[in-house]
């Protein structure tokens, strides 16, 4: 017997006509020469949830672990991400990684090149349980491996006929059991996702359809496909990020002060990578830092920055304002300073460190190798105070789990918050550091970031992001 949920499904498989496959390029060019008065034509039926473009974005609630898939073309840079991505398993949890294509790899790579990884990670990962018990075993990470679309003539569509395994697995898991987000990476093209999406929009209920929706997010590495543009306008209640910062760390790493830094050289790559650190980083397949699609993940390591929470407040992966007040869930690279490339640029030092000592681990005995500062600050992480009020920052409870010395440094993320003019923080290189809300005319928002670094070899920094709201 059918349970109401899939009579519903039923029912609503045939009171609709079959529709044909859907070519994102046509679609995006008649949307373009569509009537503004007439709105957007809908290929969409019935059963689309109406956009809430009078509601923030939503917010991940920080102390869950993230939910994440990967969808990957197989280029030779996404195979560098992913030696990267396996030693960060432990900060998210990991429900699938798909193979697809994309403009730049219209057959694909299949997955004999995903599967390989994880065999060599699975012979590192006793070593690195030492250091985090959290790293997933290889045998599961396996299961989660399939196919997405790698057909070169179905790029741009979704439709009937472009299902596959990966599609409907993104579709399984966005109508799990978990109320958690998920996190839905694109290294490659969107089709997938989007096929996913046209699939549950045809074929589901309306409850299922919105149940899903509100869990999906969607983190993209350029548009590497046209179906990124059909998912912006007819799903426009799904956050969506395209990340153009990726080029600061792609091949050509050009245009901001680290491009010639000797992080990206191949000496250093050989020497904390690819050289006695095990078979993981023997198989990084490129001679020098080059890994245009790890912001995806950056975005999700527990750093202590919050970026997960809120896509404006800038972290590892960069930092995203939504497009326009028509698209507010669509998010396009933020400026720091004037600079497009800077919210991504400014923390490579501290993300290449932080790599080097996870190929560290995967060697050495937990006492021989470094690990990251705990920073702790006193009391509430969200403020609210008035004008003139005094505001004192206590990370005096900081702690790191080798004993190693710390240095402090407590600084402003100006374009990360809504007050214009500069704040003087008192002994910002101290443990405790205070300063004094300034005058304002309407409620503002400061956001003061409290950067923790080690003494060890590679030194490593952790953070926390106190938000502190001004009220007149």
């Amino acid at each position: 017997m059918l349970d109401q949920s899939s009579l519903r499904r039923l029912l609503s498989r045939c009171l609709r006509p079959p529709r044909p496959i859907i070519d994102t390029r046509r679609w995006r060019w008649g949307r373009l020469l569509a009537v503004p008065a007439m709105g957007l034509i809908s290929l969409g039926g019935s059963c689309r949830a109406t956009a809430q473009n009078d509601l923030p974005p939503r917010s991940l609630n920080p102390t869950m672990q993230p939910r994440t898939i990967v969808t990957t073309d197989g280029e030779v840079d996404d195979r560098s991400s992913f030696v990267r991505f396996l030693l960060y398993t432990t900060d998210f949890d990991v429900e699938g990684i798909i193979a697809t294509n994309s403009v730049w790899q219209q057959d694909g790579h299949g997955t004999g090149w995903i599967t390989d990884l994880i065999e060599k990670y699975a012979q590192i990962r006793p070593n690195l349980l030492q250091h985090d018990p959290r790293y997933p075993a290889a045998a599961d990470l396996q299961a989660l491996v399939m196919l997405g679309n790698e057909d070169r003539q179905r790029l741009h569509e979704v439709g009937p006929e472009n299902d596959t395994p990966g599609s409907q697995h993104i579709i399984d898991v966005l109508l799990d059991d978990d109320p958690r987000p998920v996190w839905l990476q694109a290294w490659g093209g969107t089709n997938t996702i989007a096929q996913a999406l046209w699939r549950l929009r045809e074929s589901y209920s309306v409850d299922e359809v919105e149940r899903a929706i509100a869990k999906a997010r969607i983190y993209a590495i350029s548009d590497q496909d046209e179906t990124i543009w059909w998912i912006r306008d007819e799903f426009p209640e799904v956050p969506l990020v395209l990340n153009y910062q990726f080029t600061a760390i792609n091949y050509d790493h050009q245009g901001h002060p680290y491009s010639d830094d000797p992080m990206f050289s191949p000496e250093w790559m050989r020497t904390n990578v690819k050289e006695g650190h095990g078979p993981l980083g023997a198989a990084y397949p490129q001679a020098y830092f080059s890994e245009g699609d790890s912001p995806a993940f950056f975005h999700l390591i527990d750093t202590g920055l919050r970026s997960s929470e809120n896509l404006a407040y800038g972290g590892w992966g960069g930092r995203f304002v939504p497009s326009d007040p028509e698209h507010p869930n669509f998010w396009r690279d933020a400026q720091d300073d004037g600079d497009a490339l800077k919210p991504l640029w400014r923390w490579l030092p501290q993300i290449q460190n932080d790599f080097a000592a996870r190929m560290d681990w995967a060697i050495g005995d937990y006492a021989a190798v470094n690990h990251p500062p705990a920073p702790v600050i006193a009391g509430e992480l969200d403020r609210t105070v008035r004008s003139g009020d005094a505001i004192n920052l206590d990370a005096a409870e900081t702690s790191d789990p080798d004993g190693d010395n710390l240095t402090y440094q407590w600084w402003i993320y100006a374009e990360a918050g809504s007050y214009p003019d500069p704040i003087a923080l008192q002994n910002a290189d101290r443990p405790q550091a205070s300063f004094t809300a300034p005058e304002v005319q309407e409620p503002e928002t400061v956001h003061v970031i409290l950067e923790v670094t080690d003494q060890g070899e590679p030194a490593l920094t952790r953070y926390q992001r106190a938000i502190v709201t001004i009220q007149p």
